[in-house]
């Protein structure tokens, strides 16, 4: 999921990415995989086909996350995703 956010980055913005990799402590304890850009364009969903050998990013980092999102940050934007960490026990 990180390689398609940061793909994703590099592939349809100008410029770098920032990768942040965090741990989130609360009711649940979440990783959070964040990939900051410079451009303010929002990533869109695409339906690539049977045959299509591309477009299928979204769709992939939906069904493999336990949540996601984008969101503004200075001029460009921040696609971020969690996974719900299991407790050991």
């Amino acid at each position: 999921v990180a390689d398609e956010l940061i793909t994703n980055a590099l592939m349809h913005t100008e410029g770098a990415a920032v990768v942040t990799l965090r741990v989130l402590s609360g009711t649940d304890r979440r990783l959070r995989v964040e990939v900051e850009d410079s451009s303010s364009a929002l990533p869109r969903r695409r339906e690539p086909g049977e045959q299509g050998v591309s477009g299928r990013g979204l769709l992939l980092v939906d069904r493999l996350t336990d949540v996601w999102g984008v969101e503004a940050r200075g001029g460009g934007k921040c696609m971020w995703c969690e996974f719900v960490v299991p407790e050991r026990g």
